[in-house]
């Protein structure tokens, strides 16, 4: 059984869009949540820090103003939140071609979601389409890969 509180762990995103993490989200998020130190604290109605690790340790990473942005940016995608996203590309000045670890653009993690809202957004933005992620995909290729005919249809349209 996973645990109850993935939907609101911005570090399960983070597990999520990392292969490196995988082993953290295996052990933690699908395994035994019940010893999480985020779960833990998110049960008691406490504030969860990004920086404490589901071991109950915590990191100290500095991080560029960029980089936070993107993480937020990678955040509202996964999370499905368009508006925050808009928001965030609009006063924030995220930079829409940033690339995670696998060389996955915020195009191809709204791809990988099948959100068709969220893919217009970044569309309206102008991403560069052509660029590829570690395994040598497109947002066009991974939507061929999920079959989603709305998703083709959309980013055959913008080359």
């Amino acid at each position: 059984m996973a645990c109850s509180h993935i939907s609101s762990c911005e570090l399960f995103v983070q597990f999520a869009l990392n292969p490196a993490l995988e082993i953290w989200k295996k052990a933690y998020c699908n395994g035994e949540y019940i010893a999480c130190a985020r779960y833990v604290t998110a049960r008691k109605g406490q504030l969860v820090p990004l920086s404490l690790l589901p071991n109950g340790k915590k990191i100290t990473i500095n991080r560029s103003q960029d980089e936070l942005a993107t993480t937020a940016l990678f955040n509202c995608i996964a999370k499905d939140r368009t508006r925050m996203a808009a928001s965030l590309i609009k006063t924030v000045g995220v930079d829409i071609n940033a690339s995670n670890v696998e060389g996955t653009t915020a195009l191809m993690a709204a791809v990988e979601i099948g959100s068709i809202d969220m893919v217009k957004l970044l569309l309206g933005f102008k991403p560069d389409t052509s660029k590829t992620n570690i395994h040598g995909q497109t947002a066009f290729d991974l939507a061929l890969e999920k079959n989603d005919a709305a998703l083709v249809k959309l980013l055959k349209r913008v080359g």
